[in-house]
């Protein structure tokens, strides 16, 4: 309590992928409220300022109340339009109802990518052409014929995560809906980013949907909170990204860490920089990890079937879940920041009830949303690019310790198109180079545009980021390898 006292405004807090909404909100109220920042992001991975408006001005708040896109609105869909998004592995759910509905000859389903992957074939889908890095530039492009496939009745573009490395795409994805009448979703890959999205957990952003720069929005934050408005932070605060930049340069005081794996970052290096040239860490965590040594205090906290809590998923419907192991003794996040707030003076509501209570209080925002990013489509660099997400069974941290589970993941190779391969000396085996080393994985032959090596982000002998500097629309170096090491 003390070294976040003296911190204050100077500390940035970091949010994972795990947390409950009530959790989220936590952080967001201890933040905003006691701290006096709005350093506080809850995308503990790359991240963009352009995703950041768009989650702001198109998603936070919404729900299927409010007339969100939905599951029903998928199964009835007459054509749906993948962008940055591998269902398969990064929304199975979404998956399957997709391949549902589109074997029954309901749905035509579209994605812009460099690969007919795995999932996209099962779902009878064609793909349109991108180079990754340049979705954006694909959609500002976008055959007539899609055009007026999206202008039918009930036509989605759904959007994932990897959009946030493309320049303008999200912005893209906005203009074509707007053009075409078809309706946007977003879909994240972890489970805990839609309600920490509307908990508020994220620069700009009170609970809700509220710009943090309106008057009326911290009023009614601040009434619900019993705090002065003029207490609450007024101007945008930084995200994830900004808030590394910060701490590697020595600018923030203190970092509170929940539950975030620095390699899921792309700059690895500058994201350990920022730990060690942080002067005071707060972590809660749930397992040892590499920012246990740097964290002044570490706080052990609750796994999901040790708490109660609320997940929203991608529609913005709430999934409110119970304590499993009841006989559980450790905290929830939520819990843990209550008690620090306490020592500095603050109440803080520490329970679900009275989180769940303080957050149908506050409600949902009906005045001026966010601006909506307009940022210009960039186009692909030569040399060859690199297509790269998350496989679902892979390296992340939570799948640690589970072999089993480990054994039903999918080989991990390097795909790319015969033409490519050709051009490498048609190898078994090639190294795929970048600022920080080099991979060496084995070949296979796949439908691959031209120019593009795909390989998986995070999984065993391919973690691109720790291993190779390089992530989704990087430029690589590749060449023909003997072999695996």
């Amino acid at each position: 309590a003390a070294g976040l006292r003296a911190a204050g405004a100077a500390t940035g807090v970091l949010v994972g992928g795990r947390a409950t909404r009530e959790d989220a909100y936590a952080y967001a109220r201890l933040a905003r409220g006691v701290l006096g920042t709005d350093a506080i992001d809850f995308r503990a991975r790359l991240a963009s300022d352009d995703e950041a408006a768009f989650l702001a001005a198109q998603v936070a708040g919404t729900s299927p109340a409010t007339g969100s896109v939905t599951y029903r609105d998928i199964d009835a869909a007459p054509f749906v339009l993948l962008v940055d998004l591998e269902p398969e592995d990064e929304s199975p759910i979404v998956f399957l109802r997709l391949r549902k509905s589109a074997r029954r000859s309901r749905t035509a389903v579209f994605s812009v990518g460099a690969a007919v992957t795995r999932g996209l074939a099962k779902m009878n889908g064609t793909l349109v052409p991108a180079l990754p890095g340049a979705e954006g530039a694909a959609l500002r492009d976008l055959p007539a014929e899609v055009r007026a496939a999206l202008q039918q009745p009930g036509a989605l573009i759904l959007v994932g995560e990897r959009a946030a490395s493309a320049q303008g795409a999200l912005s893209a994805a906005l203009d074509l809906a707007e053009q075409t009448g078809a309706r946007l979703a977003w879909i994240p890959r972890r489970a805990g980013e839609r309600g920490a999205l509307d908990a508020g957990a994220l620069a700009g952003l009170l609970p809700g949907g509220r710009p943090i720069e309106d008057a009326q929005a911290r009023a009614q934050v601040a009434a619900v909170w019993g705090i002065a408005p003029e207490t609450l932070p007024a101007a945008n605060g930084r995200g994830s990204q900004a808030i590394l930049d910060a701490a590697a340069r020595g600018e923030v005081q203190a970092l509170v860490v929940a539950g975030v794996d620095p390699n899921d970052f792309p700059d690895t290096d500058q994201a350990q920089a920022a730990l060690a040239n942080t002067p005071f860490i707060v972590s809660l965590e749930q397992r040892h990890s590499s920012v246990t040594e740097h964290a002044d205090v570490v706080f052990p906290v609750a796994t999901v079937a040790e708490k109660a809590g609320t997940f929203l998923d991608w529609e913005g419907r709430a999934r409110p879940f119970s304590q499993a192991l009841r006989d559980a003794q450790s905290h929830s996040d939520a819990a843990v920041l209550g008690m620090i707030a306490k020592i500095m003076g603050r109440d803080l509501p520490s329970d679900v009830a009275s989180l769940r209570r303080e957050l149908a209080t506050i409600g949902g925002w009906g005045g001026p949303r966010f601006q909506r990013p307009a940022q210009s489509a960039g186009d692909a660099a030569s040399g060859i690019r690199l297509a790269a997400w998350r496989a679902l069974i892979d390296a992340g941290t939570m799948q640690e310790g589970e072999p089993f589970l480990a054994a039903t993941a999918r080989p991990v190779v390097a795909a790319m198109s015969a033409a490519t391969a050709a051009s490498l000396g048609a190898p078994e085996h090639v190294s795929i180079a970048g600022p920080r080393g080099t991979v060496v994985l084995p070949v296979e032959i796949a439908d691959v545009i031209d120019n593009v090596v795909c390989a998986p982000l995070n999984s065993p002998g391919s973690a691109l980021y720790r291993e190779v500097g390089v992530g989704h629309g990087s430029t690589v170096a590749v060449s023909a390898a003997g072999g695996a090491a």
